[in-house]
Order: C-alpha cells, then sequence, then structure tokens
C-alpha cells in the first residue's frame, strides 16, 4: 500500500499496523492505557468507519500511527477518540480560515522558526517520556508573533507524536524564560491565550507529565495568570517553578538538558537530532497539508443553522475576550 493511499477515507485496503514498541513499552501500555492487540485492532476498525462514514470529513489519514495516537490519549475509549479527531480536524479548518497559508508547516516564516532552535526535544527521561525544551528568550518579538509560536509547537509535538514510544509515555516540558521581556508578553493577545488553552485542553493528543517553568520573572505572571485557569486542573496542577537552574537539575537528567541550562548534553546536538526527526517525518506533514474537512456540511445530529454558526464564530467564546496585551508599551 502506497504511503498516499492513506489519505483516502475510504480506500480498498488500510495500512496494516507494525509496531515499533518494545516489552516494556508494551507493558505500560496495556496497563495504563487498556492497550492489547484485541482493543488495538477493533479500535482502529471503529475510529476508520467514523472517518469513511463522517459526513464532513473529506481527506483524512487512515493509518495506524496517525489514529493509535488519539486512542492511546483518550485511553481506548473510542467514542472520546473519535471525537478529539473531529475537533482537531474541525480546529485546523478554522485555523487555516483564520491565517491562511501561514497555518502550513512549510511556511517560510514557521521554518524560519525552527531555526532559532526555540522549541527542541533533548530526548528520552529514564521514565522514557520526551524532555521537550521550550527557549522563550530565543524568539525576538520584533520578528515573530503568538501564532508563528504556537505553530512551531504544533510542529514539534506533531513530530514528536510520530515516533509510538512519545504517545504512550507522554512528555515532560521546560520552559526557560530567561531573557523574556515586556515584549514577549505584549505579542499574545487574549484571543491568543484562548486559542492556545483551547488547543492544550482538547486539540493535543500528547501527554503532558511535568511542566517545569524556570527563571520566570514577574512580568510573566501577566500571561500566566490568565492561561493557567483556562487549563484543565489536571494539566494545570503539573506545572512545578524553579527559581535558578540548580534547581531544574534536582528535578530533570543533567545528561538531557543543554549545557545552556546546566545540563551536560549539547544544545546543537539536540536540534540536530530534532531536524533528523523532521526530515524523517516530513511525508506526512505533507500529506497532512491535504486534510480537509467540509464545516459547511452540517455535523452528525446537528442542524444546517448551527453548522453556519460554527462557520461565523471561528472559536466560540472568543468574543467575550475583550482587549489585548497589544495595547501595552512594550520596549
Amino acid at each position: 500500500m502506497h504511503y498516499e493511499d492513506v489519505m483516502d477515507k475510504r480506500p480498498r485496503a488500510y495500512a496494516p499496523y507494525r509496531t515499533t514498541l518494545d516489552e516494556r513499552d508494551l507493558v505500560r501500555a496495556a496497563e495504563e492505557l487498556h492497550e492489547n492487540e484485541d482493543t488495538r485492532e477493533s479500535s482502529l476498525a471503529l475510529m476508520r468507519e467514523f472517518i469513511a462514514k463522517h459526513p464532513q470529513i473529506v481527506r483524512c489519514r487512515t493509518d495506524p500511527v496517525f489514529l493509535l495516537r488519539f486512542l492511546r490519549y483518550r485511553k481506548f475509549n473510542v467514542n472520546d477518540a473519535c471525537a478529539t479527531l473531529e475537533g482537531g480536524l474541525a480546529f485546523l479548518m478554522r485555523m487555516r480560515t483564520l491565517y491562511g497559508a501561514e497555518v502550513s508547516s512549510f511556511h517560510p516564516n514557521v521554518q524560519r522558526m525552527v531555526e532559532l532552535d526555540a522549541i527542541v526535544p533533548l530526548g528520552q527521561d529514564r521514565q522514557r517520556r520526551t524532555v521537550i525544551l521550550v527557549r522563550v528568550g530565543a524568539m525576538d518579538p520584533k520578528e515573530t508573533t503568538a501564532l508563528l509560536q504556537m505553530r512551531l509547537g504544533a510542529l514539534v509535538i506533531n513530530t514528536c507524536l510520530e515516533y509510538e514510544r512519545t504517545q504512550v509515555h507522554g512528555t515532560v516540558w521546560v520552559v526557560d524564560c530567561s531573557g523574556m521581556t515586556m515584549a514577549h508578553v505584549g505579542m499574545w493577545g487574549l484571543s491568543e491565550v484562548k486559542m492556545m488553552a483551547d488547543s492544550i485542553n482538547e486539540v493535543v493528543t500528547m501527554f503532558v507529565k511535568e511542566v517545569h517553568m524556570v527563571k520566570v520573572p514577574r512580568i510573566t505572571w501577566m500571561l500566566l495568570d490568565l492561561l493557567l485557569p483556562l487549563l484543565s486542573p489536571k494539566i494545570r496542577d503539573r506545572f512545578k517553578f524553579h527559581r535558578t537552574e540548580q534547581e531544574l537539575l534536582s528535578a530533570i537528567d543533567q545528561t538531557l538538558l543543554p549545557t545552556t541550562c546546566g545540563g551536560q548534553q549539547s544544545l546543537k546536538q539536540a536540534t540536530d537530532n530534532f531536524r533528523d526527526m523532521f526530515e524523517k517525518q516530513t511525508k506526512w506533514f505533507k500529506l497532512e497539508e491535504q486534510f480537509l474537512m467540509d464545516l459547511s456540511i452540517p455535523a452528525p445530529g446537528s442542524s444546517s443553522s448551527s453548522a453556519r454558526t460554527a462557520q461565523r464564530n471561528e472559536f466560540p467564546g472568543e468574543e467575550s475576550m475583550v482587549g489585548s496585551f497589544r495595547k501595552l508599551t512594550v520596549d
């Protein structure tokens, strides 16, 4: 089967599942996610049937690794996994309507963000969780936007999720706030903060085990005070704050942390590894450019009027988010 065929919502044959997990991974998947050969095959079949019969879905990946990210995230509750897939596709369509070509992973502005080495996977810790570093100070507020920062985050997340071990064991995030200024805060409007919270809560199919915030200046709380209440309690409770790099070293494997954070790994080595990861998954990103969901067609169980309302309200509730940090005077 040619890999491009996985975009057909009703292919003549579906791609078979071939695991990339070892015994330890499979044991965890069984214990934590209720995954075994029986639940996997039957759940994949049900999700493929859902896609094939969904009136709004025109083109969508049906390969096992893509669908398993939703099933694993929802612990093999097929109804929840299908709802998450449906919501994610609708979110992507609305993003395209609002922001156009810049939503593409291959847009020049997004690729320039990659070159900043601002969000970089560092490898897997002893618990096999993927550790991801965010370097806020590496993103020049004069050269970037909140949307581009979110697109860079999505690119990194989706690259990591193409690897099954990340789907099973989840991630640990290290957010280095050193170098953050009022200008970094000023690029985030209230609607962007809400959009990020909505995507974290409802769209991103990645287990977030811990979020370590390092060297957080007082101005950062102008954003955190808005963002944290919008996040689910489970994710909010996983935030940990460290005043110094020394405090961080007690929580994260030093061999993974870059030397810029007091660790032992070369940041260049980590970024080179990530670029290699991305290159290996480029074919999937190119296919995902073809994702299509027709939101003008009523969703199952809804009326045509509610479909038109959903089209007009690109992000429901956003109209109540009045004001913007952009009104602040920034350096």
